[in-house]
């Protein structure tokens, strides 16, 4: 163990220290309170034995700010030459836990350590215990609030970039809790955490994330948690960033869970810049392929908060309807008669500066993207993509 010891007599620092090293323990030495505060605050040791009676911040003023600052249980021994029953009874409610007589005797020091090192490591047990859900294997709701505390702490400070995601399972029963625990932990990257939040919710920090990424990385444990559940179910996601704003916890957790809430009815994962649902996604689909625009038009019109305003079979139909009907977003072939994709975005987009175009083609190549990008379009999608990355880029594409 870590011991620090103070005393403004050297003789005495150095008996005690002399006694503790040949026990085998690690002896660290101050001359008064200020200076064992301050090698406190370092070193963080499990043990302090202290002089009760120091000019400067005195023995009692040490134990009490110590005990009011401590992240870990301190055992605290308090060396005093009126070791009197009163004398004893102050101590201990100052918060000492032993109080030894002056001039130390080496086996009454041994003594207290034997117990120190029972109580700390009993302390330790206690804390590690606290700050896991052992129904789930998740982190604790108290290490969630310590977590995500420090993380907003370190946004703010430093300007990284983090997301949330909350979890939700209905309904919450020990076996389906106690499963989509074990899933999320198993599934979470190096460096992401997880936590028991609720009755039926999971938080998963994901550090150095934009939302893009973490709606990916939120699908993924979606799949997760799914294969791990009962069929009959349901699993909710939903995502927050702390981007652009000065990151609360509190306001944090009620973002993603209203998400969350919001992905109970959409049956996909939500994040808190998600177009709600009084204000449907208007969305125009041009292709001169009459199966991708029956595929397009049934993926989004069954999609709670997207309707389908018009569907385009070439070019020049895609800009008039564009610029007469004013969308949201404009899903856009890359090859079309009429001038094709390219040019239809740039005109779409002159006459709609507000408008997301979204190019979809067969050929995904690189100089295929860039030309479209090029034209104004804000995401790129490959014809027969997912469902539910079909939904994410289009989404996506609104936050631009």
């Amino acid at each position: 163990m870590k011991i620090l010891i103070v005393d403004d007599e050297p003789g005495t620092r150095l008996t005690v220290a002399a006694t503790v090293e040949r026990l085998g323990h690690r002896a660290l030495q101050a001359a008064d309170g200020a200076e064992a505060f301050n090698a406190f605050e370092m070193f963080r040791p499990e043990v302090l034995i202290t002089d009760w009676e120091m000019p400067g911040m005195s023995g009692s003023e040490l134990a009490a700010r110590i005990r009011s600052t401590e992240a870990n249980y301190t055992y605290i021994m308090v060396l005093t030459g009126r070791a009197d029953e009163s004398a004893s009874r102050e101590a201990v409610q100052l918060g000492a836990d032993d109080v030894l007589s002056k001039p130390p005797d080496a086996a009454e020091i041994e003594r207290g350590l034997i117990a120190a090192e029972r109580i700390t490591a009993m302390h330790r047990r206690l804390d590690a215990d606290a700050r896991v859900d052992t129904l789930t294997s998740a982190g604790s709701r108290s290490r969630l609030d310590e977590d995500l505390a420090a993380l907003c702490a370190r946004v703010v400070r430093y300007g990284h970039a983090y997301c949330v995601a909350m979890v939700g399972v209905e309904p919450p029963t020990n076996d389906v809790l106690a499963r989509a625990g074990r899933a999320l932990v198993t599934e979470i990257r190096s460096g992401d955490a997880v936590y028991r939040s609720g009755t039926k919710q999971f938080v998963v920090l994901l550090p150095e994330q934009a939302l893009d990424t973490a709606n990916l990385a939120a699908a993924r444990l979606r799949r997760a948690v799914e294969s791990a559940v009962p069929h009959e179910t349901a699993v909710s996601v939903g995502i927050v960033t702390t981007a652009g704003a000065t990151p609360e916890p509190a306001a944090l957790l009620d973002l993603a869970e209203a998400a969350r809430a919001r992905s109970e009815q959409t049956g996909g994962v939500e994040d808190s810049q998600s177009v709600s649902a009084g204000q449907a996604l208007r969305l125009i689909v041009a292709d001169d392929d009459p199966v991708s625009r029956l595929m397009l038009g049934a993926i989004l019109k069954r999609e709670p908060g997207f309707e389908v305003v018009g569907e385009a079979a070439d070019a020049g139909q895609a800009v008039e309807l564009a610029l007469r009907r004013r969308p949201d977003v404009v899903l856009l072939d890359v090859d079309m008669p009429g001038g094709g994709g390219a040019r239809a975005a740039v005109q779409i987009r002159e006459g709609l500066p507000e408008v997301r175009i979204v190019a979809i083609s067969a050929d995904d190549s690189q100089s295929t993207q860039y030309d479209m990008m090029r034209a104004g379009a804000v995401g790129f999608l490959t014809k027969g993509s997912p469902d539910d990355e079909i939904l994410r880029v289009i989404r996506s594409s609104v936050r631009w």
